[in-house]
Order: C-alpha cells, then structure tokens, then sequence
C-alpha cells in the first residue's frame, strides 16, 4: 500500500478505489446469473433475443487469479484483469436500461449505482429505428450517426473484444459493434485486490501507473 498516494485522493475517491474490487466480483457473480437466465430462456421476447445475440459474441470469462483493476485521472475504470473491467461489451450490459431492473435485483441499489459511477459507458450498435420523439439513452440523439457528429466528444467504434474499427463507416454498418467515448486520459493508478482471512475482498496494494 502507498499511503502517500492514497492521501492525495478525497475521501470519496479512496473509498471508491477500495471497495472497487469488491463491486467487480460482485458485478461478475450477477453477470453469471445472467448469462443462466438467458440460455434458459427465462428472459423472452425481443430483450432475450437481443441479449442471446450479444452474448454470443461476449469474451470468455477467464480472468487473472489475483484481481487488478486500472483507473484514469477522473477515477473511472479504465481495465484490468478481470474481463468485465476491458471489455466494452460488458461495460454496454451494465448501462443498457433493459438490464436495469436486473442489475438492481442481483447487485443491490447502491452497488448498482456506484458500479455505474466508476464504469464508463458504452452502447451496443441496434439495428432498430430509434422512435419517433425518443433520443438514445445516455446519447440524447436520435441515432447514432447523430450522436457520432457531437463535436463535444470524440468516439470509437469498436468490435466486442474491445477492438478499434478503424472504418467507422463499416463498424456502424456492421451491427455487431460498440460504441465508446474515446479515452483522453491514460491510467493514472494501478490497485490490487485480495481476500482477506474472512474471505471479504480488499484493496492490497495501490501505486501510480508508469509513464
């Protein structure tokens, strides 16, 4: 642990890097439920057929023994080695509105909440018109060539393993791709997590991130 480094952050910044770790294993446990329901079909209708799709194109879940996770300069998860941390498709799941009642349901309100604070968002390229009178939750657009046009933010499109396509063009086209606020920052920390001797998960060690 760097107690220096950690004493430059707020009080509300270390508490969300030290129970960060935390909410990603419990973000995966749920994760794991749904991946249940859907190939149960316990989820029907166009949400189950939209998320059977998605699914299938996910990154296997095999993730590091020990659990790292990197952070920008604005404290927003920025990878690691859980794939729910680098991948921009799950990233997506966790902000798409039809999951919300689910998230809530299996991650609890408040992890819920703070898992979608430190998350960046992403959005799953949908086929399906947008509406009459409804813009893209998150976007406020009424498509996503509109929303790639905002000159406020600079976008990337990129495959589900988290891919850049080079040719936005195609990659809008293609429908099997996410959309992602570029990043402008590089990782500023480094933070790794262990269980300790109650098996609770706990920040073991932080340290700024090399140049």
């Amino acid at each position: 642990m760097n107690p220096d480094l950690m004493a430059q952050l707020s009080r509300s910044q270390r508490a969300a890097v030290e129970s960060a770790g935390y909410r990603v294993v419990r973000w995966a446990a749920a994760r794991e439920v749904l991946q249940t329901r859907v190939e149960k079909g316990r989820i029907a209708g166009p949400v189950g057929e939209f998320l059977t799709h998605w699914m299938s194109l996910a990154p296997t879940h095999e993730d590091d023994a020990e659990l790292w996770l990197s952070f920008d300069d604005e404290l927003k998860l920025a990878g690691g080695g859980a794939v729910l941390a680098r991948s921009p498709l799950e990233r997506a799941f966790l902000h798409l509105p039809a999951l919300r009642p689910f998230w809530r349901q299996e991650l609890r309100q408040q992890h819920f909440d703070a898992l979608r604070i430190l998350i960046p968002q992403a959005w799953l390229l949908d086929p399906a018109q947008v509406p009459p009178g409804a813009v893209i939750q998150g976007l406020g657009s009424v498509s996503w060539e509109q929303a790639r046009q905002k000159p406020e933010r600079e976008w990337e499109i990129q495959d589900p393993k988290g891919l850049v396509r080079k040719d936005g063009s195609l990659g809008m086209a293609g429908r099997e791709s996410i959309l992602t606020a570029a990043s402008t920052t590089g990782v500023l920390l480094n933070a790794r997590y262990g269980r300790n001797e109650a098996g609770q998960v706990v920040l073991r060690t932080i340290e700024e991130a090399a140049p």
